[in-house]
């Protein structure tokens, strides 16, 4: 038998594997700027990055271009940030990853940094709470369960669950080719008039 708690275990795990695969649950974070700090902790959320914004007080507002780690300029001069790379840092014996700004900030900012990414959802805590993943998705997750439950049960059932998972599988890979339905309006090309991208000179 499978109990509530395990059938509960089992729809979060769905959930946080259709998330991670696909990158279904796009968000956001803010944070501030440090004077002379190049790492920025990515909440343990988060498992993607697709965008990173810099909005000074100053004027200085502009799109970070993101580079490879190699690219990091090994002065570690200071100003302003136009570019980014994606690292990680040990906090106490455990890593956690980093967005890396390049130059170093030579000044301190507030709620400065915008940072645009996927995140994997919220557990469920108990069987009368929705999962946080769209409802389109949401199909997808009891497949994952029904798959797990029937492996549990012995040979008797292990033909139900390949169906159960060869159903999952297609639920995954329906999830790695998503492109969100909201974004219904055709993004225009404009004018990079503020100069928000740069060509990084190596």
């Amino acid at each position: 038998m499978v109990s509530d708690v395990q059938i509960l275990r089992f729809l979060n795990e769905g959930q946080r594997k259709i998330s991670f695969e696909g990158g279904i649950l796009p968000s956001s974070w803010t944070t501030s700027t440090v004077a002379s700090q190049e790492q920025y902790s990515v909440p343990s959320d988060f498992v993607r990055i697709r965008s990173v914004f810099l909005y000074r007080s100053t004027g200085s507002k502009r799109k970070l271009t993101h580079i490879r780690m190699e690219q990091r300029d090994p002065q570690k001069n200071t100003g302003i940030p136009a570019y980014y790379y994606i690292w990680g840092l040990n906090v106490s014996g455990a890593n956690q990853p980093t967005v890396n700004l390049n130059p170093i900030p030579d000044a301190g900012g507030t709620s400065d940094l915008e940072i645009y990414g996927h995140q994997v959802p919220l557990d469920m805590v108990n069987g009368g709470q929705a999962p946080e993943v769209m409802f389109q998705w949401q199909d997808g997750l009891s497949c994952y369960a029904v798959w797990r439950c029937l492996q549990r049960r012995g040979l008797k059932y292990q033909g139900m669950a390949q169906d159960a998972q060869a159903e999952w599988e297609d639920w995954v890979n329906q999830a790695r080719r998503f492109h969100n339905p909201m974004s219904l309006d055709s993004p225009s090309s404009i004018e990079d008039t503020a100069g928000y991208s740069a060509v990084y000179a190596e």
